[in-house]
């Protein structure tokens, strides 16, 4: 994106006043939405120190209960057909429960049930009046069985008897159940923990219903899902296994009137002070930045215009900082003409040097080489293989000598390669076998001249015997991978692969070695030339047996 830096920071200042004047109400949410969050974490950590609370009063309770138990099963038969209780073991277990109530705090009742005999023990706390212990005590003696649960498990339920909701214990011995309640009056949220907002309303959801363990100044709308306590309020919930149910705590959360003041006004106090030190500093970078930025973009719009003559007055820069950088300028525009004749010059000669080297390999041994093999066709062959031998050798030498471009088609190479084995299948016959496997689209591709015929006739330099067949296999296809977009060509052989040590040299570059190793050093050098990176040429060898090498060609050149 281009543009004056003066537009947009002009611009930049309207936005910073008018951000001034939305502070207030963006503050006014940004409040609101970080008291909810305060009030939810502190809320909810409330719940769980609760419901820790609640599970260590109702364990001991539940630890009551288990020595009523014990007592009962010591003294007094339990299997069905036994005998009713007799007095004493009555009286055992009724000043048991009385002392039990004493020295809890927390339970309002204990009994004992005989299911076969309708026979009840009851005894509640003296704090309870004679309507709400004789309601309680009727509740019980209908519902026990109905309640009852493994003495084991350390969950309790909770019942309304005559408008007051209890925590409810039965636990099946024999024929007996026993159980014991605690009122839920004694276990409200707000008794011993924090509770942050106003109009709060804890209550627990179970299976029996809704049962309040906390202050109630919010209306609940029991038909709705969320009991009509969205929108303002601030609602945490909290699943609570050993009661089987789920505590929710809604309060409407409030900003006291400092804070509503206070932090508003502070931000936009410090708004007003931004909008001033802009202001500032917009007059200074004019003066300090915007003038010498403008004359720098003028000289280098004079030096691409091709006037290398342009010098900028370093005195007027105006600061340290742009006098170094009308120096730089400056001295840029001294040495830009001579490095771009050397850097023309330096491509020229590294065109010149891979051509030369690339075209290298046709040596004088090659026409004697030719000439040699006619003159033996003459005594062994027939005129027409003299002829096609001619032909073909012709044609190479035609393609090796005319091709003026340092790049071809990759078809066109593949051609060439084909009519260079068709004269070693006249001097050899029955020596070689080619496969090539080119798909069309990396068939269209230009490649390096000579790349891919460098490497066909590096194979049949240093694999070929006249003893065994060598298998030469070619193939060119599409590559995408992470770092690297292009063509992949693909040479194989059949014969005894690169000796210990060659590849290293190879990729070394070797000066001793690459006298020896020609044609595998021109493709190195090429791809190098041609790209500017080295990771182009893949040497290994087969597990099979033979040579493999492999060339990447990128999309595109690399400019130097």
């Amino acid at each position: 994106m281009t543009g004056s830096w003066w537009k947009r920071t002009t611009a930049l200042l309207c936005a910073i006043l008018l951000s001034a004047l939305l502070f207030f109400t963006w503050t006014s949410f940004n409040v609101t939405g970080q008291i909810r969050r305060t009030v939810e974490m502190e809320n909810i950590n409330s719940v769980k120190l609760w419901a820790g609370d609640v599970e260590s009063r109702t364990g001991a309770i539940h630890e009551h209960l288990h020595e009523l138990l014990v007592t009962l099963h010591n003294s007094n038969e339990l299997r069905t057909g036994t005998p009713v209780m007799n007095a004493r073991t009555k009286k055992k277990i009724l000043d048991m429960m009385e002392e039990k109530l004493i020295v809890s705090t927390d339970a309002d009742a204990f009994f004992v049930f005989d299911t076969e005999n309708d026979y009840y023990l009851f005894s509640a706390k003296t704090s309870l009046n004679s309507r709400e212990a004789h309601a309680l005590k009727d509740f019980l003696r209908e519902n026990a069985i109905r309640q009852e649960s493994p003495f084991r498990s350390k969950e309790w339920s909770a019942v309304n008897v005559d408008g007051s909701a209890y925590f409810s214990k039965c636990v099946r011995l024999g024929k007996y159940v026993v159980g014991a309640v605690s009122g839920l009056s004694g276990y409200h949220i707000d008794q011993k923990f924090s509770v942050l907002g106003e109009d709060a309303c804890f209550f627990l959801e179970m299976d029996g219903g809704v049962f309040f363990c906390g202050s109630r100044t919010a209306p609940l709308d029991l038909d709705r899902p969320d009991y009509g306590l969205e929108g303002k309020r601030s609602t945490v919930s909290m699943e609570i296994p050993f009661l089987n149910a789920r505590g929710i705590l809604s309060v409407r959360p409030v900003l006291s009137a400092n804070e509503g003041i206070s932090l508003p006004l502070l931000l936009f106090l410090d708004s007003a002070v931004c909008v001033v030190v802009t202001v500032f500093l917009l007059i200074l970078l004019r003066r300090q930045v915007a003038r010498p930025s403008k004359e720098l973009i003028r000289a280098n719009q004079a030096l691409a215009r091709g006037n290398l003559d342009y010098r900028l007055v370093v005195q007027s820069a105006g600061s340290d900082e742009f006098q170094a950088l009308y120096e730089s300028f400056n001295n840029m525009a001294s040495q830009i003409t001579r490095l771009r004749i050397e850097s023309y010059d330096l491509r020229l000669q590294e065109d010149k040097n891979r051509l030369t080297m690339l075209r290298a390999q046709i040596k004088p041994h090659s026409f004697l080489n030719a000439i040699t093999t006619i003159s033996n066709m003459t005594y062994m062959a027939e005129p027409e293989e003299i002829r096609t031998y001619i032909s073909a050798f012709a044609k190479f030498i035609r393609y090796m000598l005319n091709v003026s471009s340092d790049r071809i088609l990759l078809s066109e190479e593949i051609g060439h390669i084909r009519n260079y084995l068709k004269i070693q299948e006249i001097r050899f016959p029955g020596s070689i076998r080619f496969e090539v496997d080119c798909e069309r689209e990396a068939a269209m591709c230009e490649i390096p001249f000579l790349i891919l015929y460098t490497l066909v006739e590096n194979s049949i330099k240093h694999a070929m015997t006249l003893y065994e067949v060598l298998e030469i296999r070619v193939r060119c296809f599409r590559l995408e991978t992470g770092d690297f977009r292009g063509i992949c060509l693909v040479e194989e052989d059949s014969g005894e692969g690169f000796r210990e040590g060659i590849i290293e040299q190879i990729l070394a570059e070797d000066t001793v070695f690459t006298k020896e190793h020609l044609g595998l050093t021109n493709v190195r050098y090429t791809l190098h030339l041609a790209y500017h990176r080295n990771d182009l040429l893949h040497i290994s060898n087969r597990k099979e047996g033979g040579a493999r090498i492999e060339i990447r060609i990128p999309d595109r050149e690399v400019e130097p």
